[in-house]
């Protein structure tokens, strides 16, 4: 079976321009200004498609932002975001666990000058009671910048007829941190 779609998005952007202001001597101090954000909305368009050869194996690939939406910057130009492209695979063992892999074929720039990202992500889904809990584990990398780690990622999910409910987050063990997500939705 193979499957195409296309999604349209509201894209809001901001940006900001800023200085940071370090004195020394005996006492050192810093200080931050990052003035008010511009902030603009743009349209983006995704396609993707799906092939899946038989029940238990799903091959993917997705193009995203292919009309390369652009938002205003602070100095009065343009910040363009550019396409992307994702292909992976998913394999179910049996009907509740999902084992994924997945990458970007494209190396995609990032508003940093000289950084580039290039992800590589794996993952796992396993749901419980008819799909009412979905429990995930996962990581990813960024292939383009040698010295970071695997990220380690979990979440959880709950179903209630069409009624989701998810809630994600990864830990960045090099820069300390954690990222938190959720969503509520409506699937009909």
């Amino acid at each position: 079976m193979f499957s195409i779609g296309v999604t349209g998005k509201f894209l809001q952007g901001a940006a900001y321009s800023g200085t940071t202001t370090l004195t020394g001597g005996n006492d050192v101090s810093i200080s931050d200004n990052f003035g008010k954000p511009t902030i603009s909305t743009a349209f983006g368009i995704d396609v993707g498609a799906i092939y899946r050869p038989s029940s238990w194996l799903r091959f993917g690939l997705v193009a995203k932002d292919i009309n390369q939406p652009t938002f205003n910057d602070v100095g009065g130009g343009e910040l363009k975001l550019g396409p992307q492209v994702r292909g992976g695979i998913a394999v179910n063992p049996y009907s509740s666990l999902t084992l994924t892999a997945d990458v970007d074929a494209t190396s995609n720039r990032t508003f940093v000058p000289g950084v580039k990202s290039q992800v590589l992500s794996v993952g796992a889904e396993q749901t419980i009671f008819s799909e009412f809990l979905s429990f995930r584990l996962g990581a990813f990398k960024n292939m383009k910048d040698a010295g970071t780690p695997f990220t380690p990622t979990a979440g959880l999910g709950l179903r209630i007829f069409a009624l989701r409910v998810d809630v994600g987050g990864g830990y960045d063990f090099r820069e300390e941190g954690a990222l938190v997500s959720g969503s509520v939705s409506l699937t009909f």
